[in-house]
């Protein structure tokens, strides 16, 4: 799986924090996030993805692996061509994180609580691939 970003974002889109695993500029950043709101259309999706042929990343197609957070959303932007199964599990450790920094899940907790957030997801991923723990 190559993971390029994670990030957390208000249901609207409005990107609250995001880290890159891959070198991408902030606006080709900027603009994969403010694409997902789009594409995730009305409430009562079954999908915790969203996969587009539109938005590319360099010349691949990029897949949209999501989770609502009450008002936000837990959000990762892998390639199309990763695994939707490592994708899953990576959201999810991505998605229990988060309540453990951020007691109120709201954006003004996560933006107090941004720098813990951003190192506790690179503990998680390295170079855009997710670091196997052994338990």
């Amino acid at each position: 799986m190559v993971l390029l970003a994670a990030a957390v974002t208000t249901k609207a889109g409005k990107a609250i924090i995001s880290r890159q695993f891959v070198e991408m500029s902030r606006a080709h950043v900027e603009g994969l996030l403010a694409a997902f709101p789009k594409l995730l259309g009305g409430e009562g999706k079954q999908h915790t993805f969203v996969e587009t042929e539109s938005v590319r990343y360099e010349t691949e197609s990029v897949r949209y692996v999501y989770q609502p957070l009450e008002k936000l959303f837990a959000l990762l932007v892998t390639s199309r061509n990763s695994n939707i199964l490592e994708d899953l599990e990576t959201l999810r450790l991505f998605s229990r994180l988060i309540p453990e920094y951020c007691k109120n899940m709201d954006e003004q907790d996560i933006i107090d609580n941004a720098f813990n957030l951003i190192f506790a997801f690179d503990e998680i991923i390295a170079l855009g691939y997710r670091e196997s723990f052994s338990d």
